[in-house]
This record gives structure tokens, sequence and C-alpha cells, in this order.
């Protein structure tokens, strides 16, 4: 039996409700078939109060055993860095979530607040918030650069706004069954599996991307990459392949532009923030799977020869033949 413990700092909840929208096992199914127990969950779990408290102290005691410990949502450090602001049974709810990560054999941070940050940095970051080991793409955080769970791994972090349930449930069983290494983790901590490739990557607005021809406006056919602000060439993640929703959609395939929530760098304070922003008619956001200069260069010749079809779907709102 593997023990979980499932905590939330300033949280808004979705990685929770992405995490029972599993399918293929469902949430429930993946606990049964990985043999965990939940120890508790602030939603999920009914214990209150000081039979909470119990199951704290059964911990740090170590009566109980932590095989994982889960963090969604991010650190909250102020204020002045004494973690006031979220307070558990008189102590900062920092101060116990870095004395159970001390004794969890393996340490998860899911959704890209547990992990970097998150929408709650996005601006001044007042309240001082910070991921478990990031703050945003600096390692550190509440950890610190050095931190190694039990079994000797970083935090493994699984970002998005909200994370993908698959990533969730295939990290949780990767870590169980002992599959995860160091190797498997790029330099975020990021299973490599998940986070190799771009959202670009799958998407079915490719083909407009690759000549060129764009959207101007939200329901349109076109790429949305050069004029409404789509990151979807700097996201790193298989949602365009993996997909959402009972795998049928993703944010590009529902007419959205990618908001790159997986990168440790979300949100990145561009304004305005579906709008692509150029120095001249250069996106500063280039994408990451080609060479800046070669971008810059073909581009022109994309457009030039780009096929009257594409030209005329890009900016309808149905398909023309």
């Amino acid at each position: 039996m593997h023990n979980l413990l499932w905590l939330q700092g300033a949280s808004c909840g979705g990685d929770t409700i992405s995490f029972l929208n599993s399918e293929q096992p469902s949430a429930l199914s993946s606990f049964e078939v990985l043999d965990i127990n939940l120890l508790w969950h602030p939603f999920l779990s009914r214990e209150q109060g000081n039979d909470v408290l119990q199951i704290f102290e059964n911990i740090l005691s170590g009566k109980t055993k932590l095989d994982i410990l889960i963090l969604e949502g991010a650190v909250p450090n102020g204020p002045d860095n004494t973690g006031k602001f979220f307070m558990f049974h008189g102590r900062p709810f920092r101060d116990w979530l870095a004395d159970f990560c001390n004794h969890a054999e393996v340490v998860m941070a899911v959704g890209t607040c547990a992990a970097f940050g998150g929408v709650v940095t996005g601006h001044e970051n007042i309240n001082e918030m910070s991921g478990l080991q990031f703050l945003h793409n600096q390692k550190g955080g509440l950890l610190g650069s050095d931190y190694v769970s039990r079994n000797k791994l970083p935090v493994v972090n699984v970002p998005g706004c909200p994370s993908h349930p698959d990533w969730i449930v295939q990290t949780m069983t990767a870590v169980l069954k002992g599959w995860l290494h160091m190797d498997d983790l790029d330099e975020f901590h990021r299973p490599k599996v998940f986070f190799s490739k771009l959202a670009h990557h799958g998407c079915p607005r490719n083909e407009y991307y690759e000549f060129k021809a764009s959207a101007v406006r939200y329901s349109q056919q076109g790429c949305l990459f050069e004029f409404l602000g789509c990151k979807g060439t700097l996201c790193e993640s298989d949602c365009n392949e993996r997909l959402w929703l009972g795998r049928t959609g993703s944010c590009t395939r529902g007419g959205f532009p990618c908001i790159a929530c997986t990168s440790p760098l979300f949100p990145d304070k561009q304004r305005p923030y579906f709008s692509t922003r150029k120095i001249g008619d250069v996106p500063v956001t280039l994408p990451l799977d080609v060479p800046k200069a070669w971008f810059v260069g073909i581009s022109g010749m994309s457009k030039l020869a780009c096929p009257e079809r594409l030209k005329k779907n890009a900016v309808s709102s149905k398909w023309i033949s």
C-alpha cells in the first residue's frame, strides 16, 4: 500500500478537477491499480480539524510512511517571508509542507503554481508566492535548489494550468514503479515524456502556420500565432497529440490561442495578453523548434507561396472549398 498526501497551497483547485476527469483509468481506479491509500485531500476527504492534525502528526513522527506528497497550488511565503498569510493549527502552512517534504519518498508539484509559482506570481508577487523548488525559471523556491526526497529525486514538476490528468496519473505510476530517474527529467524537473514536444506539434492549424496564413479575429480558421498571441510554438507539452476532454480537444482546436501554461514563465506578463508583441513585423516570441534567423528569413517566402485556398480560409469562420 502506498500512502498519498495531497495538499493545496494558493490554488484554484483546477488540478484536482482535472485529475478527477482522468480516463483509462479513472481517478479512483488509478488509486486501486496503483494500490494508493489517500491519507488526506482537503476537498476529497472527510476528515477535518483534529483528525487531520492526527494524520499530519503520524506522518511527522514516522508512524505513517509517506510514499507520495503532492502539492497543488503555490507556496505562500508572505508577509516578509514569515508564511503567516496561510496558517494551519498555529503554524505557517509552508512549515508543515517543508516538514512533509523531508519525510516523503517522492514529492510531486502538480500544476504550474506548485511547480513554478504560476498565476499568483504573475504581476508583482506581493504575497511572496513561490513553487516548491522553483520560482519561475530559477531554482530555489521553498525547498532550495539542492533538495532531494528520500528516493533521491528533486521535486517532480508536472505543470499545466491545469495539469493534464494523464500527466498526473502516469507520473504517479512512474515514481511508484521506480521507472522515473533524473535522466527522465528536463532542466525544470518535468518528465521529458510529456514536455519534450511543443503544443504546436499536432495542431490542426499547422498548414496555415507553415504558409503564414493567419487569423485576425477569433473564430477564424487561420494560424493564431502571427496576430492573436498564440504561444503553441513555445509551450513544451503534448497537448495537441494527447488531447483533452474525452480525447477530443485542445486550446487551439477550440479556436483559442495557446497560453504556454506549462512554461516556468507562465504568465509571461506580456500585454495585451492575446496579441502578438512584435519588433517591427517580427514576433518577440519566436518558435523554439526552428533557428530564429531561419524563421525570419523564410516567413516572407512562405507568405508569397501561400495557396489562395488558405488565404481565404484563414480569415473565414467556415471552411471554403
